[in-house]
């Protein structure tokens, strides 16, 4: 069974006295431990689908099973809850908080997750050594570049070992050289901790390293670029 499906998603904004229909029949899966990216040219709905499958967005219309549970029908509080524990989220921009240290900042997600006690927090030190972080747990994220702090976002968002990692373009606003360090950790989470990412992006050097690709166009899903000339990347 998938870690993750979704069937026949459909979703629409308004437009004036219109609707802009930019989903119109996703379905695909995702198994555990694959990493899958998620590819199309800007506007095609690449951030909204991953919001509706993060369950941070819902669909019009259509049907999401992740981790065994169907979440269609899930109240706020319980879809929050659900959240997380199974789900991490990965954006372009980290938005770690400015007044938390690396430390204070990774450990939140178990802290607001923590119903009594102390959280265990073995598993993030080994992200943070693991990720070459360790120096530098004490330091806020003015103090950081911009490739160490996409480096927490990625720790912050595994901090409750969750199901799945939605990554949205994690490496859009990074060099090369950083692009690469964040790619080269998502491949060594994958095969140390058999860790799921489904990831959107542009970068075609990013989307060499996954093991299968999915192009989204016109709403839809398709398993190889369009033919008729109409490009999968900017």
């Amino acid at each position: 069974m998938a870690l993750l499906s979704a069937e026949n998603i459909h979703k629409s904004f308004p437009l004036g006295s219109d609707r802009l229909h930019i989903l119109t029949g996703v379905n695909l899966e995702v198994d555990a431990g694959e990493i899958v990216a998620l590819m199309g040219p800007s506007g095609s709905g690449k951030s909204t689908l991953l919001n509706i499958l993060g369950t941070l967005d819902v669909p019009d219309q259509g049907r999401i099973r992740l981790n065994g549970q169907d979440v269609s029908g899930l109240t706020d509080d319980e879809l929050s809850r659900f959240r997380n524990r199974n789900i991490g989220f990965v954006f372009q921009f980290h938005h770690l908080l400015p007044e938390l240290t690396v430390w204070e900042n990774v450990e939140l997600p178990l802290r607001l997750g923590q119903v009594r006690g102390t959280p265990d927090t073995r598993f993030l030190q080994e992200l943070i050594a693991l990720t070459g972080l360790t120096n530098r747990i004490n330091h806020y994220p003015a103090q950081l570049s911009g490739g160490e702090r996409q480096r927490v976002a990625m720790i912050r968002a595994l901090a409750n070992r969750p199901g799945i990692v939605f990554a949205d373009e994690p490496t859009g606003n990074l060099d090369a050289q950083n692009g690469d360090i964040i790619m080269n950790l998502i491949r060594r989470l994958r095969e140390e901790h058999g860790q799921t990412f489904l990831i959107a992006t542009h970068s075609q050097t990013l989307a060499d390293g996954v093991d299968r690709r999915l192009y989204l166009d016109r709403g839809v899903i398709n398993l190889t670029p369009l033919l008729d000339g109409s490009p999968p990347l900017e």
